[in-house]
């Protein structure tokens, strides 16, 4: 039978801790874990999580990938909450009133959920979440849907959207203290139907679409009260989901023509790259994550106009320590 030291030429090293800096390759025997490592580099990945307990399109996301929230949607408005635990799917407390097209943000014990749609008017209710129940927060000053969210339930920021006003589309940013929304600063572009993630004093957002363009690459960064410009997605994209931070973005799903899409991108602060695409076309689904190596999408529209209730889990690969096995 072939030996590690027969292949190679020589013996699995034996230490008592993990090398501190790794290269590529490399195997060690750990004695104090009793567990043989190696060090790789992974791709990226999407890969099949568990399906929503009620398949839904038009929700707000918030939370990680193994503590994820989906908030409102359609079929329907409706004031359903579902909570992700990783693996599966469970009912959790019901919006005080149901909307679509809403916007969310924070994490699943402590969320956000604020705009949207009743019927066809939209609105400036502000929702909080506990982990079990949601209860009235501040509202926003100006009413409306298909916005970016960001932030946490003490520290939220909602940027952009679809406004009652005859444009149909705002520049406005507000910013949320726990119990009221206060102006920030306006973005450079009128838009709708983007995406967003980061915090109050480091947000993103991208991508959407505003008129007449169907949709757009652009990306705008906040710093805590103005916005500039940042590098542009490869693909105009709106209708799109996001997650992470300013310098750690993630940008998956949409349509650029009508037809959704798979393709993920990547953001590193400065510009986007093309990532690992999801096994099913989507747009308008929810999103969880807090950086661009994990994330989830679940929910949405697949290309038949059918209502979604798939689950994915993103990964995002690069350089890790792995067990072969133990003693």
């Amino acid at each position: 039978m072939a030996t590690y030291k027969g292949i190679k030429g020589f013996n699995i090293q034996t230490v008592s801790s993990d090398p501190s800096v790794p290269f590529v390759g490399q195997v060690w025997y750990n004695s104090t874990s009793a567990t043989v490592k190696y060090f790789a580099v992974l791709s990226a990945a999407w890969s099949t999580g568990g399906n929503l307990v009620t398949a839904t399109r038009n929700q707000a996301g918030a939370g990680t990938q193994t503590a994820a929230l989906s908030i409102g949607g359609e079929p329907t408005p409706n004031p359903t909450t579902q909570e992700y635990n990783g693996t599966s799917w469970t009912a959790g407390g019901n919006l005080g009133t149901s909307r679509q097209l809403l916007g969310g943000t924070g994490i699943q014990t402590a969320a956000l959920a604020f705009g949207g749609d009743v019927g066809t008017t939209k609105q400036v209710i502000t929702e909080e979440y506990n982990g079990t129940s949601w209860t009235n927060g501040g509202n926003m000053a100006n009413a409306r849907n298909q916005m970016a969210g960001a932030g946490t339930q003490t520290a939220g920021l909602v940027a952009g959207g679809g406004s009652p006003v005859p444009a149909g589309f705002t520049v406005l940013t507000e910013e949320y203290n726990g119990s009221s929304w206060t102006a920030g600063g306006n973005m450079s572009l009128l838009r709708m139907n983007l995406a967003g993630c980061g915090t109050q004093t480091a947000g993103l957002i991208f991508g959407g679409q505003n008129d007449p363009a169907p949709a757009i690459n652009a990306t705008e960064e906040y710093n805590g009260s103005s916005w500039t410009n940042g590098g542009n997605l490869i693909s105009a994209t709106t209708q799109l989901s996001g997650s992470g931070l300013q310098t750690a973005a993630l940008a998956y799903g949409g349509t650029t023509d009508g037809s959704s899409k798979t393709t993920t991108e990547k953001y590193n602060g400065t510009s986007w790259t093309a990532s690992a695409s999801m096994a099913a076309p989507r747009l308008s689904g929810g999103a969880a994550g807090t950086e661009n190596s994990s994330a989830a999408y679940f929910g949405g529209n697949q290309p038949s106009a059918s209502t979604s209730a798939t689950t994915e889990e993103f990964e995002g690969g690069g350089p890790a320590t792995l067990t072969v096995g133990t003693d």
